[in-house]
C-alpha cells in the first residue's frame, strides 16, 4: 500500500548487505525490504537524501510493513 508525503525522520543502515532501515512519520521503523542488495541500498540513499535534505517521500509498504519502494515528494 502507498503511504503519502511522509518525513523521514531517520535511517539506519548495518555493514551487512541487505540491512537497512528508516524512521517514517507515523510509521515508525521499517525494514527496507531484503530483495537485492542493490534495491536496498538504492532505498537506503533515496531515503537518506530526504532526510537530509528535509524531502518528503512517497513509500510502498508491503503487508509485512516492509519498505519495498520509495519516490521523492
Amino acid at each position: 500500500m502507498w503511504n503519502f508525503n511522509l518525513t523521514v525522520n531517520s535511517v539506519f543502515a548495518y555493514s551487512g548487505s541487505l540491512n537497512a532501515q528508516a524512521n517514517l512519520s507515523g510509521l515508525g521503523w521499517r525494514i527496507i525490504a531484503p530483495n537485492s542488495t542493490d534495491g536496498v541500498t538504492n532505498v537506503h540513499v533515496l531515503l537518506t537524501a530526504a532526510a537530509a535534505n528535509g524531502r518528503n517521500v512517497h513509500a510502498f509498504i508491503d503487508a509485512s510493513g516492509m519498505i519495498v519502494s520509495a519516490q521523492l515528494a
